[in-house]
């Protein structure tokens, strides 16, 4: 086994050196490299977590306001629904209370229209009671002058 050591130029303090240099810059890297690197994955990692914490909670937030929005809008539905309702009956009233006084107001202005008739036909009337008995007059002296003249 010498031989093929001294064969192919194997000292055996260089290997240890080697080793010791392998181990010492294996160790160095390790702390200075492989150390810090798992660090930044954690620290990563627990990002993430925390990323997918804060979706959920605001997936089960979003749920909650959907739920919320739905109960406000039939809510406000409902009472939309009333207040509709509502104004539709206060407008048929209404309705039904200009109808009535329309009615009223036409009655009123027929009853003024037939007490008018009445005293214009009464007006009327006298007006000509008093042109007869001046056609009647003037027909009377008409009558009495032909008969005196005669």
């Amino acid at each position: 086994m010498q031989e093929i050591i001294h064969a192919f130029g194997i000292d055996w303090r260089l290997i240890v050196i080697q080793i010791f240099n392998f181990g010492l810059l294996a160790g160095v890297l390790w702390y200075f490299l492989y150390t810090p690197i798992l660090k930044i994955l954690a620290e990563r990692e627990e990002k993430i977590k925390k990323g997918v914490l804060d979706a959920e909670a605001a997936a089960v937030t979003l749920n909650l306001a959907d739920e919320e929005k739905n109960k406000i809008l039939t809510v406000a539905h409902g009472e939309a629904t009333s207040i509709v309702q509502r104004a539709s009956e206060h407008a048929e009233q209404k309705g039904v209370s200009i109808v009535a006084e329309a009615h009223t107001k036409a009655e009123k202005l027929a009853s003024d229209a037939r007490a008018k008739a009445e005293e214009i036909k009464a007006q009327a009337h006298k007006e000509s009671e008093s042109e007869i008995a001046q056609v009647a007059i003037l027909a009377a002296e008409k009558i009495l002058n032909t008969q005196l003249s005669k």
